[in-house]
């Protein structure tokens, strides 16, 4: 996937317009048609400022290998998830792969 696709996938998936984003982000409007249009590369700054306007690191815009998290809300949550250190990272992990597990077996009998 280009960079073009992941930004106008990325602005589609918060259910922004171009103009919304182009408001949010600062980024002039005809700009940001090239840039999802890829007849031009947004340079790193405003890269930096569509991520930041679209709730995603810059990476995410950049490469395939990054997962991207539709709710922020949960985004927010694996930000803090990422501070923490020792055990209490250790429980939540533990309780993520058991909440996992459940679903998968749930959908697995599902079906």
């Amino acid at each position: 996937m280009t960079i073009a696709e992941r930004i106008r996938l990325t602005r589609q998936q918060r259910k922004l317009s171009q103009t919304e984003l182009a408001d949010k982000s600062g980024v002039n409007l005809k700009s940001l048609s090239r840039y999802e249009l890829g007849t031009s590369i947004p340079p790193a700054d405003v890269l930096k400022e569509l991520a930041n306007a679209l709730e995603v690191s810059a990476d995410a815009l950049l490469t395939d290998d990054v997962a991207m998290v539709k709710d922020t809300e949960l985004l927010r949550k694996f930000e803090v998830i990422q501070e923490l250190s020792g055990d209490s990272r250790s429980v939540v992990n533990t309780f993520l792969d058991m909440v996992i597990r459940d679903f998968r077996t749930k959908q697995a009998y599902a079906q």
